[in-house]
Formats: structure tokens, sequence, C-alpha cells
């Protein structure tokens, strides 16, 4: 069925917001869920939800009926369940079999296109001068990004000389909005607070991509004819830094911006002392990434006001409160 697309990871965040644009489009949706719901979606017209476990249910009962495309979101993230998950083989487990058991049911049902959603962070943690684009090596540096990297070796593979599906791979950086969980879900809340915060000498540049502009490039994906069989990274036009953020998130919450002048090797210290090393990295250092080859694609435009659709954001949230 052309207009037939099935998403998993439907109940995220992301896939909540891809699959209300998918209905929105006229595309009809088969959302993927191990547990939860599907939210204000629910009961929408041209949406129908099948809960089940993608690493041991039979995944072939999902293309009975006609699938044209899949967006796989579904995946172990950081810092989500318990140790045994955390290591590298419960992530392999969940980003890299899971990936190759819904990829081969859907090339024997000769899905026309399969889009795998993995991570910026397959290319490292920073950069330093240059932007990050596709031809950047590969360098995960946590089990993670290493397992997400794993499973796009394994879909290139499998792909490999199967003329009726094609693959996608998009690699975003943070995602963003108001409902967002992880960390930007507790930059959100921090913003929120009264506290003076350690950013007002904090220039870095950093690339994120809001949820609904993720959500059109996963559906410009589905339907590009020039798309098939490539990866991309993608981003808002314009990097920010940390102080842009949590400024243009009070201004839409009507708060003062309340950013402390402190000396970044300041607070690299203190983060190294509580054990956050890797907290310094995200909040003080560059990660620029270079999205001309995916604005070359038809039908997709990146977000180019970000601290704006940043403060959007941050009155969503607080009105949400």
């Amino acid at each position: 069925m052309e207009n037939r697309v099935l998403v998993t990871g439907a109940t995220g965040f992301v896939g909540r917001e891809l699959c209300a644009r998918l209905v929105s489009a006229g595309k009809d949706v088969v959302a993927v869920g191990r547990g939860g719901d599907l939210g204000d979606l629910t009961g929408r017209s041209g949406l129908a939800y099948r809960q089940l476990d993608l690493e041991t249910d039979d995944l072939q009962q999902l293309f009975s009926d006609g699938i044209d495309a899949v967006v796989h979101l579904a995946g172990q993230a950081h810092g989500k369940g318990g140790s045994e998950r955390q290591e590298l083989d419960g992530f392999r487990r969940a980003n890299v079999n899971v990936t190759l058991r819904l990829a081969e049911a859907a090339i024997k049902a000769d899905v026309r296109r399969f889009v795998f959603v993995s991570s910026i962070g397959v290319h490292g943690t920073a950069t330093t001068g240059k932007a990050i684009s596709e031809s950047t090596p590969l360098s995960p540096a946590s089990p993670y990004t290493q397992s997400k990297m794993e499973a796009e070796v394994e879909l290139t593979r499998l792909f490999d000389g199967v003329g009726s599906s094609e693959f996608v791979i998009v690699r975003p950086p943070l995602v963003y909005g108001e409902k967002a969980p992880g960390n930007f879900g507790s930059l959100l809340r921090l913003a929120n607070s009264p506290a003076p915060l350690p950013f007002g000498m904090c220039s870095n540049r950093r690339s994120l991509i809001s949820v609904g502009t993720l959500s059109d490039f996963l559906i410009t994906c589905i339907q590009s004819t020039e798309a098939g069989n490539q990866a991309f990274v993608v981003a808002d036009s314009s990097a920010v830094s940390t102080a842009d953020i949590v400024s243009s998130l009070r201004r839409g919450m009507n708060r003062s911006e309340r950013l402390i002048p402190v000396p970044a090797s300041l607070v690299a210290i203190a983060l190294r002392l509580v054990g956050k090393r890797e907290m310094y990295t995200q909040l003080f250092c560059d990660l620029e990434i270079d999205n001309e080859k995916a604005k070359r694609l038809d039908g997709w435009a990146p977000c180019d006001n970000t601290r704006s659709e940043l403060e959007t954001v941050g009155k969503l949230f607080y009105e949400s409160q």
C-alpha cells in the first residue's frame, strides 16, 4: 500500500510527533510500541496501534496488510533501563539485533523504504573547528553510539543488492521540544527554576534539531527518490550556545536570564569532582553539523531560527506546568 507507513517507537517523544504529521499528510500509519499509549493521537482516523516486543515477537505479522515504508525509532537509549541494558551487549540486543530483525522482515515483505534513526554520536561527542558531515569518520565514544554504528554497518550490508527495498540512515543531534525527555527535558526544568546558572561565559556552538523539523525530514526520507541508500546528518540551520538555549527558554517562560559569568575551566573542575565529566562536554563544548546534503532533498527545509523556536518551546513548557 503506497501510503501505509510503519513507525516503531511510536509512543516516544519523536514517534508521537511523527505519527501526527504522517496522519495529517494523509498517510495510513501502523504505530508500534512495547507499551504505553499514543496520548491524544488515540482513535485518530488512519492510525492503528500495535503493541508488541520487537526483540521476541513475530515481526512478519506487521507487514501482512502491506507496508510501503518503515521508520525505525525504537531502541535502547543511553541512561534508560537497568545496568545490564546499559552495557554494550544490552545495547547490541536492542539497537543492532532488533534493527536487523525488523529490516529482514521488511525486505521479505518488499517494503520500498526502511528509514533508520541513528545518532550524530556515531561521529563523536564534539567538534573542533570543522562541522560534522556525512564524510566525517565514524568515532563512537559510548556503548550506545557504538551499537548505533554497528546497526548502520549491518543495515548497509543487509540491503546491498536488494533492488526492491532501500534504506536511509538519519543521524540527528539533540532533539528539542516542550515534551522532550532526557537531557533536554532536564534543561527545560532547570531553565524553569529561579536558580542562577553558570553559563554567562559559555560561547560554544551546538547544533540541535526541533522535533517537528526532524519529523518532517523523516517524512521526506520516506518520499524522496534521492534519499534511497543514503545517510544524512541533519540539524537546524544555525548552531547555538548553551547560554543561547537557556536564555531563549527563559524568555519564553517570562523569566530573567540569570546567567552568571563563570569561567568554563572552573565548571570543568567542579563537574569532574562530582563525576560528571561527560556533562561538561555536553554543556560547554562545540558540536556543529553541516546539513548541506540534507538541504538538497526536495521538500525539506531546516528550522532557520533556533532561538525563536526555543523561546516557543519554553513558553509551551511553562504553560503546561
